[in-house]
């Protein structure tokens, strides 16, 4: 269990430091986020990726939603993951791991 969350916390340092590069070295050279946000909606693949990233938090915080025990508790996980995307869902999976590792392994798990 212990491997599981180191790997999601090196994910999630990897993005993060990915994240701090392209802000520091977007400046005048490339433009601002929005700027080339702006270009990349103009591309079909980039639209693609745009789209398949923004599925991937929606499914993410479903899955966040059901995992938690209270409607409120799950909502407030999941709100995030439109503005933090993936660090947040590697978040939430560093500190949730070990009970949903002992909900799916239990026996009875599909009937819990």
């Amino acid at each position: 269990m212990t491997w599981w969350r180191i790997f999601a916390a090196i994910l999630a340092f990897a993005l993060v430091g990915a994240i701090a590069w392209a802000i520091l070295t977007s400046g005048e050279l490339h433009g601002n986020i929005w700027q080339q946000g702006s270009v990349l909606l103009t591309l079909p693949w980039g639209v693609v990726a745009m789209l398949d990233l923004y599925v991937g938090f929606a499914l993410m915080a479903m899955i966040m939603m059901l995992a938690e025990r209270s409607f409120l508790v799950g909502l407030l996980w999941a709100a995030p993951m439109l503005a933090l995307g993936n660090v947040w869902a590697a978040i939430w999976l560093i500190v949730r791991l070990p009970s949903l590792s002992r909900r799916l392994t239990a026996p009875d798990w599909p009937t819990r």
